[in-house]
């Protein structure tokens, strides 16, 4: 082929300039022939592997004639198992060993991996293989290697020190197998391309090494104690698996995770193993053993060695401490990479990394494989299936992890590559970075680390649902003595945590911390109490000397005075203090699960106290891990359809739900988007229940209409204190509304009635042709005949939002092919009376009409809803586009972006519009959540606007405030570029200081 061909290929590869540098030095060598006659997709390929792996490329450089292995793609596209493998390498490895030329062996084989290794990693770079297979492929090259040098090494022990010994039951002599079992990633067959390979060794029994068959009891004459024999055995092992020679070292070989590590032998008999973990076994060699797996040597000892270590690697029952020991170990090791200032950067080890998801798996695994063996899996990816599968973990989390540890791993990978070095850090040099996002696939290092940092989270919270314990209290002086005699230590230490009255705190603390009039808590109960007050301390907030939240973090508290508060009232509600006690400091995630729920929602506080065990149901059940949509929350209430009180089991029912819902929210397990899907669906089941628990109560057969849902509801964007916009729509030509009104008031009061135990939902069904005078219900002939004749365009506007959630299917979807008819403004109806050539310069005015008369004067700084740059800028602009190109798309986000996918919306104002609306819209959230008010205005008084900057995680009001202000810019800035010949003509036609008085707002 062409240089020219060349040309092509490189440019077009991840990292051009490295592409060409490489395939320059190679056309100066032997390779120049084969480069010549590469077909398209070899050329790729090859671009790929000098693009990502400056190690690969430069062996390939010193070994031009390997460029061969790489130009037959079709062969690459196909992934080489073990098996496979060990056919390649038997001829010459049988040929090396009759002749007893061990180094020749070793030489051969450290050329056979760098080989495979440049092969797997052309596959990875060029995309031609999944990363399962990448993973598992390096692996098995690993076993081969590994397996070999067993071979090798325990043949030159042989000949040195003759063969191991050892008595058996009958007591007679006979041959002892060893094993080398893999752990970690070897263990898991999850191998990278710069990996320790973790590795213990076994032998069977205590005997002796002996040049010639021993023949009756007694002992023969021995060289070496099987122990000496297997001990120095490893040590060959070590060595020549580590050896870096000229042509490559294989593996640098990691014996730490062994019984007493460092300090103890490298080899053990299988008794001693079983010995040392039936005494002194801890939690993390539980961990590790799990992924323990044969690489060399007697694949029946293996499989004693399982057997052996079975009930220690898989209790039947385990405490649930080891979640703290687990937590543990994570905070130990995050301390070490927090020191090396790299946290954020370390895929593996840091916040959201490999590891985290690894523990997740193996936790549950430690805490229930015991007695479900289908949970026995040393493999990662296939371990979170099994745990889907059994009802361990939900699938859409699995499928998060998954996605997430595949992500994590392939970056893993593009950082060893390159310098065939063992790192896990992602680098902070700019180049670097903007390369490593073009391996990764990405146009720029910012859409790289957007991805990687929503997996991170992603990682970390349910990380932190399963297993995260907060840090240990602080002791010593932190926490003072008791509070008798040291009341001055304490009130600084209450004003230090930002208490407003530390008087008062200090009172709560002290019966918090030794009972109503001291001393009625037992020691056990104080030292619970004293840990965790310590913990509620460490999450209060403490002010530099600009007021600025110096230890602001996820659980910092926005008004720790009113969490008191709301602490002794569930106290009280609770009954037993020490029981509570005991409960908290078992899952000391309850508690923290507490306070941030009192701290963050005054009306799912108010529910918690009102039912002290709910959150400890949740938690306890797994619910909280779960995320419903309509149809399984729809069959959890079907299961009280026979309860005699139907609206008091909504009430019920919807209480839990709620409950479940704000509480993923508040603690991470929900981003924003999932909160408003999960509260749309949970709507949704309500709404169909009803319809159910009327056609049971009226004995009807079939739903008597459909229930269309429009707003929020509409668009399954329903926040905390959302009403349900409904319409009620019946097939045409009923002649019997006058009986089906009474039918959806009913449904109505299902969900509106408020009683002891609450409302479900406040249902509205103004936006009904004629508003409140209308028909409540009617039929589909009066809908259409109203929307063409009579309706005004903001009553067109509100279909673009209406979506059937209830009742008659048939009548639903054909309601909505009506909706999506009226508004198709590419192609109008030619009745529909509210459209209008300036529809576009109404809906401005509308929008105008609604930021004058809806916000308060003064307070448009306030109004992240309503006023300028607020989210109904968004939404107009959403609405009216979708109108004018017939997109019917009722969610607001879901419409942007098919507005940008059609042209419609430039790429950069759709990302800023979706970007500055979520952050405005997550805001909402946060101010509905805590009192389920219908609340879009920020509080104007500095305290309350203080706790909300807290809860939205900004260390000072005036960053916040800041923050909301760009927001809103960015939103009103492209609102004013979209509809900019509307706005003009608008400024006309108004009184010119309401109007720029509004637009400098």
């Amino acid at each position: 082929m062409s240089r020219t061909s060349w040309a092509t290929a490189i440019k077009q590869a991840p990292v051009p300039e490295r592409a060409k540098r490489y395939y320059s030095a190679l056309t100066q060598t032997s390779a120049a022939p084969l480069l010549e006659r590469a077909t398209p997709e070899a050329r790729r390929v090859l671009a790929a592997l000098f693009s990502g792996s400056q190690a690969l490329s430069e062996w390939l450089q010193a070994h031009p004639q390997h460029v061969e292995d790489l130009l037959d793609v079709e062969a690459l596209t196909h992934p080489r198992n073990s098996e496979s493998l060990k056919r390649e390498i038997k001829p010459w490895l049988q040929i090396a060993l009759d002749a007893q030329d061990y180094a020749g062996a070793l030489r051969q084989l450290r050329h056979f991996k760098q080989r495979q290794m440049l092969r797997i990693a052309a596959r990875d770079l060029a995309g031609l293989a999944p990363t399962t297979s990448i993973i598992r492929e390096l692996s098995d090259v690993a076993d081969v290697c590994l397996s070999t040098v067993g071979q090798i090494v325990f043949q030159q022990m042989i000949r040195r020190w003759g063969e191991p010994w050892h008595l058996n039951a009958d007591q007679q002599w006979e041959p002892t197998p060893w094993c080398v079992l893999g752990l970690g990633k070897l263990g898991g067959q999850e191998l990278n391309y710069s990996s320790d390979v973790d590795v213990i060794f076994v032998y069977a029994s205590e005997g002796v090494a002996a040049k010639t068959p021993p023949r009756h009891t007694a002992p023969p004459p021995q060289t070496l104690s099987n122990h000496q024999f297997f001990c120095r055995m490893a040590e060959s092992f070590v060595a020549e698996v580590g050896r870096v020679t000229p042509e490559g070292q294989l593996y640098r070989i990691d014996l730490r995770l062994r019984p007493e590590g460092k300090a103890g032998p490298l080899a053990r008999s299988l008794e001693s193993y079983e010995n040392y973990y039936a005494q002194w076994g801890q939690t993390w060699e539980r961990m590790m053993l799990i992924k323990a797996r044969l690489v060399a040597g007697d694949a029946g000892l293996a499989h004693e060695f399982a057997e052996v270590i079975q009930s220690f690697r898989y209790p039947r029952l385990l405490s649930e401490r080891v979640i703290a020991d687990v937590a543990a170990m994570k905070a130990r090791t995050e301390a070490e990479v927090v020191r090396s200032g790299e946290l954020e950067r370390n895929v593996k080890l840091g916040r959201g990394g490999i590891r985290e998801i690894e523990f997740i798996v193996q936790v549950t695994q430690l805490l229930h494989a015991g007695r479900n063996p289908f949970l026995q899996i040393p493999h990662t990816l296939p371990a979170l299936k099994a745990m889907v599968k059994y009802g361990l973990m939900e699938a859409t989390d699995a499928n998060a992890l998954e996605e997430a540890y595949c992500f994590l791993r392939n970056i893993e990978h593009r950082l060893q590559m390159e310098n065939n070095r063992q790192t896990h850090t992602i680098p902070d040099d700019p180049e670097a970075q903007k390369r490593l996002a073009a391996l990764m696939g990405f146009s720029s290092w910012a859409a790289f680390a957007k991805q990687w940092q929503k997996y991170k989270d992603q990682v970390r919270a349910s990380y932190e649902a399963r297993i995260q314990a907060p840090p240990p209290a602080p002791a010593g002086p932190w926490l003072p003595p008791r509070i008798e005699g040291h009341e001055e230590v304490w009130l600084k230490l209450l004003a230090e945590c930002s208490f407003r009255d530390p008087k008062a705190a200090l009172k709560w603390m002290a019966e918090f911390l030794h009972g109503p009039g001291f001393g009625h808590l037992s020691a056990q109960s104080e030292t619970s109490a004293r840990e965790l007050a310590g913990r509620l301390l460490t999450w209060c907030p403490r002010k530099d000397e600009q007021g600025r939240i110096v230890n602001l973090g996820p659980r910092t508290l926005s008004d720790p005075d009113r969490v008191l508060a709301r602490l002794d009232a569930f106290i009280a509600a609770y009954g037993s203090r020490a029981m509570l006690y005991e409960t908290w400091s078992r899952q000391p995630s309850l508690f923290e699960m507490l306070v941030l729920l009192f701290d963050r929602s005054e009306f799912l506080a108010e529910s918690a106290i009102r039912t002290p065990d709910l959150v400890d149901d949740l938690v306890a059940s797994g619910q909280l891990r779960r995320c419903k949509n309509a149809a399984q929350t729809l069959e959890d209430l079907r299961h009280g359809k026979n309860d005699p009180d139907q609206a008091q089991w909504l009430r019920r029912y919807f209480a839990t739900e709620f409950m479940r819902i704000g509480l993923r929210e508040i603690i991470g397990l929900a981003d924003p988007e999932q909160n408003l899907a999960e509260l749309s669906a949970l709507a949704d089941a309500c709404l169909q229940y009803a319809v159910e628990v009327v056609m049971r109560r009226h004995r009807l057969k079939k739903p008597p209409f459909a229930i269309i849902g429009l707003g929020k509801l509409g668009g399954q964007e329903l926040t905390y204190g959302s009403d349900l916009d409904l319409l009620f729509v019946t097939g045409p030509g009923s002649r019997q509304l006058h009986r089906l009104s009474p039918l959806a008031a009913e449904i109505m009061a299902l969900l509106s009635e408020k009683t002891a135990d609450g409302s479900v939902f406040h249902t509205d069904a103004r936006l009904r042709p004629d508003g409140e005078k209308g028909m409540l219900v009617n039929t589909l002939d009066a809908y259409e005949d109203y929307y063409r004749r009579r309706a005004q365009l903001w009553e067109i506007q509100a279909l673009s939002r209406a979506r059937p959630v209830a009742g008659d299917e048939a009548v639903g979807q054909t309601f909505t092919e009506l909706a999506r008819r009226l508004t198709n403004f590419a192609d109008p109806d030619p009745h529909l009376a509210a459209y209008q050539p300036g529809w576009r310069q109404e809906i401005v005015r509308m929008r105008w009409r609604i930021e004058k008369e809806r916000t308060p004067a003064g307070k448009d700084h306030l109004a992240i809803k309503t006023g300028s740059g607020g989210l109904m800028d968004a939404e107009f602009i959403a609405q009216a586009l979708c109108l004018a190109r017939g997109i019917y798309v009722p969610n607001t986000l879901n419409a942007l972006q098919q507005l940008e996918t059609a042209g419609v919306l430039p790429h950069a104002d759709a990302a800023a519009l979706i970007e500055n609306f979520r952050q405005l819209r997550r805001v909402e959230i946060i101010l509905r959540r805590w009192s389920y008010e219908g609340e879009s205005e920020l509080p104007a008084d500095p305290a309350p606007f203080y706790r909300v900057s807290v809860r939205c995680g900004y260390a000072s009001p005036a960053e916040f405030a800041n923050a909301v202000q760009t927001w809103r810019k960015a939103i009103r800035e492209i609102y004013q570029k979209i509809f900019a010949t509307e706005l003009a003509s608008l400024s006309k036609t108004l009184p010119k200081s309401a109007f720029h008085e509004r637009q400098r707002d």
